[in-house]
C-alpha cells in the first residue's frame, strides 16, 4: 500500500504505535510536534518531521503552520492523536479539505461526544446503564447534590482526559471543598461512585458516515495509574457483548463517525457494564488493539482514502503494558504489592520499548527533563496535563 499520512501530536506512546503500524503497512509516515525530542520525532520510521507551535497555547499559529505544511507537502491523510488538536482541525476543516483528507467526525458531534455531561445524557436517552449523575458548578449546593446522589461521589470536569481533574468525595465537607475549587463558568459532572472492585472496560470502534461499524475492539484494564481512576498501564483484549452493543447504540444515536473509545466499568453487584464516558479520538491503549490485530490507524487511513477492507477479528487474550512511566508508577503507588504477572515481560509486550526502534524511549525520558529548562515546552506539558 502506497500513500502518505501526517501523524500529529507525536509525543505520546499511542502516536509511536500509530507511526510504527502505518509504516509497516507500507505508508510514508510524517510526524509533527512542538519539540524535536518528542518520542515520535525520535522514531526511525517517519520520513519527514515538522516542528509546529502548540495547538493548546498558540492555536492560531498552529493552524497557520499546519496549513502551510499541508499546502506544501500534500499528505493524503491528517491523523491527529489528541482531542484538542482534533477539535481544532475539525472546526477549520474547510481550510484543509482542498489539500488533504481528515477522516474524523463533524465538530459539533465530536464536542457532544467529548462532553461528559452531554454523553451521559445521550446514554440515558439510549437506555444505557449509567451512574446517577448531576451537572454541578462552583455555586451548586453540596447538600442538594448529596441529597440526590448520596455521599460517595466522583466529580469529573465536563471536558477532560486521562483521569485529569477527577475528584473523589465521601462527605459533605469534602464535596463543599471540591465545589469551591471549580473555576467560575466551568461545569463538572457529579456521579455516584461505582465500587472500586469493578473492572474498567473499553470498547473501541471505527464507524463510517452511515454509522456502520468497520472495526471494533474491547479490552479490560488490569492495572492503572493513578490507581482507582487513571489511564490503564496494563490491559488485555476481551469480548464483552453487552458493552459492545451499548457502545454501538450510543455512537449511532450521536450519528458519530470516525474512531472512539467508549468507557464502561463493571458493577460487581450486578455484573453490568456501566457507561462512564466517550473518548472521541485515539485512546491511550491503542497499542494493545494493534498488537491484537485491529490496526486502527491503518484502517482509518484506508477508510479516509476509500479503500475497502474486511472487518478484522481481534486476538482475544492479547496483553500490552505501558512500563514507562505508567506501570512503574502503579508499582510505586501499590508499594510493590503487585500480582506475579507484573514481572512477566516476555508475554506482555510494551507500548514503547522496541529494539528495532529505541529512539522513542529516549525521547520519553528526555522530554520532561528538558521541559524543566525550556519555558515553552514546560508550558505545553503543563497545559496538556490540565486538559
Amino acid at each position: 500500500m502506497k500513500g502518505t499520512v501526517l501523524v500529529i501530536d507525536g509525543h505520546w506512546n499511542k502516536s509511536v504505535a500509530a507511526i510504527r503500524s502505518l509504516s509497516k503497512a507500507g505508508l510514508q509516515v510524517w510526524v509533527s510536534e512542538t519539540s524535536r525530542l518528542a518520542a515520535g520525532m525520535l522514531s526511525r520510521y517517519p520520513q519527514k518531521r515538522f516542528l509546529t507551535p502548540s495547538p493548546i497555547t498558540a492555536p492560531d499559529d498552529f493552524l497557520e503552520s499546519m496549513l502551510d505544511i499541508v499546502r506544501q507537502h500534500k499528505p493524503d491523510v491528517l491523523m491527529p492523536m489528541e482531542l484538542t488538536t482534533q477539535l481544532l482541525l475539525s472546526a477549520h476543516r474547510h481550510h484543509f479539505s482542498p489539500h488533504t483528507r481528515f477522516p474524523f467526525g463533524e465538530h459539533q458531534i465530536l464536542i457532544a461526544a467529548a462532553s461528559k455531561i452531554k454523553a451521559t445524557q445521550a446514554a440515558q436517552e439510549c437506555g444505557l446503564t449509567t451512574p446517577d449523575s448531576l451537572p454541578v458548578q462552583s455555586d451548586t449546593s453540596a447538600r442538594a447534590v448529596i441529597t440526590t446522589l448520596g455521599s460517595s461521589l466522583v466529580l469529573k470536569p465536563d471536558f477532560g482526559e486521562g483521569g485529569r481533574g477527577l475528584c473523589y468525595c465521601n462527605t459533605e465537607e469534602e464535596l463543599t471543598e471540591v465545589l469551591a475549587q471549580i473555576p467560575r463558568g466551568s461545569s463538572y459532572l457529579a456521579q455516584q461512585r461505582i465500587p472500586r472492585s469493578g473492572s474498567g472496560i473499553g470498547v473501541s470502534i471505527l464507524m463510517d458516515e452511515q454509522q456502520q461499524v468497520l472495526a471494533s475492539f474491547s479490552h479490560k484494564r488490569l492495572r492503572e495509574y493513578p490507581i482507582g481512576g487513571g489511564p490503564s498501564t496494563c490491559r488485555a483484549a476481551i469480548s464483552h457483548p453487552q458493552a459492545e452493543r451499548d457502545a454501538i447504540r450510543l455512537l449511532t444515536h450521536l450519528q458519530f463517525q470516525g474512531v472512539a473509545m467508549v468507557e464502561f466499568k463493571e458493577d460487581p453487584t450486578s455484573n453490568t457494564a456501566v457507561f462512564l464516558e466517550i473518548n472521541p479520538r485515539f485512546w491511550g491503549s491503542l497499542p494493545l488493539a494493534i498488537q491484537a490485530g485491529v490496526d486502527f490507524p491503518t484502517l482509518v487511513y484506508k477508510w479516509g482514502m476509500g479503500i475497502d477492507f474486511p472487518k478484522p477479528e481481534p486476538l482475544l487474550g492479547t496483553r500490552s503494558r505501558n512500563l514507562l512511566p505508567g506501570d512503574l508508577l502503579h508499582f510505586i503507588g501499590k508499594r510493590g504489592r503487585v500480582s506475579r504477572d507484573f514481572w512477566d515481560l516476555r508475554h506482555t509486550p510494551d507500548d514503547l520499548l522496541s529494539l528495532q526502534d529505541p529512539g522513542p524511549v529516549l525521547g520519553r525520558i528526555i522530554s520532561p527533563l528538558v521541559a524543566l529548562y525550556d519555558p515553552q515546552l514546560k508550558s505545553v506539558f503543563k497545559n496538556r496535563e490540565s486538559q
